[in-house]
């Protein structure tokens, strides 16, 4: 893996470092109550209409991952990275970005893809942020979305625009060019790359992340030694040995932002609503 900075190196040392001076786990003899609880819920109550996969954690958790996930949707793969979480102590809620439709033929996949609607998606995006700010039961003190591929379009998104998002993770995620203005992010951004993919330059990447210091933002951009795609087993490009070293980076990102001051809930007065007008104009 290639690290972007001495900076960049030093910060995923200490992070590291903080990870696993973490005390373990109490010892149980029930192995199963170890493992996270997993189940389908629905977010009617909190702006969508769709499904998504709650994962508990055994202990009290005080920071929450929202899962977006790659052009696969809500597979078996992302349901258990979700699980994988939990079993660190996050609760985690992954996403359903096409409603309830799976698939694994190419051409279907495709379609699904290109027929994705996006306003449709950030708003399931936004709705499981809102879940774990405003459920009486699993409300939390911390919020980070985290997606792959196609769902770090959106998780990217939601790091510039929802006022409640503490942290974003985009693994192979977008770079936006020298030709958009990045602006003002709300969310800190942890951006994986993989360093061997024509899509996502070398050097455009330094590039983006030195636009993105300049307008004030938080951003750290990483590099793994493979290509697009090395974390899903039905990727081509999927590689387990990478797969571990972008969670030696995502995990210390997540301490980081757990560890963060709890951020003063947004106002909803006029002041604010016509200041928010105006920033959209010149977005």
């Amino acid at each position: 893996m290639s690290l972007l900075s001495k900076t960049s190196l030093l910060f995923g040392l200490l992070a590291a470092a903080l990870v696993f001076c973490l005390p373990a786990p109490a010892a149980t003899d029930d192995a199963a109550a170890a493992k996270p609880a997993g189940r389908m819920i629905t977010l009617s109550d909190f702006g969508a209409e769709d499904l998504a996969y709650l994962a508990i954690p055994t202990t009290p958790p005080t920071l929450a991952v929202v899962l977006v996930p790659d052009a696969f949707g809500l597979d078996d793969f992302t349901k258990a990275e979700a699980d994988r979480l939990a079993t660190l102590g996050y609760l985690v809620l992954a996403v359903d970005i096409y409603n309830g439709k799976q698939t694994t033929d190419p051409g279907d996949l495709a379609n699904l893809v290109q027929n994705l609607n996006a306003a449709t998606v950030m708003k399931t995006v936004d709705a499981g942020i809102r879940f774990f700010h405003e459920s009486p039961k699993f409300k939390v003190d911390h919020v980070v979305a985290m997606g792959w591929g196609t769902g770090a379009l959106y998780v990217f998104q939601a790091a510039r625009e929802n006022k409640t998002l503490d942290g974003a993770i985009t693994f192979y995620g977008p770079i936006e060019g020298p030709d958009h203005v990045l602006g003002k992010f709300y969310a800190a951004l942890c951006a994986i790359y993989p360093l061997n993919d024509p899509v996502t330059p070398h050097d455009t990447v330094l590039s983006f992340q030195q636009r993105m210091k300049d307008a004030g933002n938080d951003c750290e951009a990483w590099f793994i030694a493979a290509g697009a795609g090395w974390s899903n087993p039905k990727s081509k490009a999927y590689s387990p040995v990478e797969d571990k070293e972008a969670w030696k980076v995502a995990i210390p990102f997540l301490v980081r932002i757990g560890a963060e001051p709890v951020k003063p809930p947004p106002s909803d007065n006029i002041l604010n609503k016509a200041k928010d007008k105006i920033e959209s104009i010149f977005q």
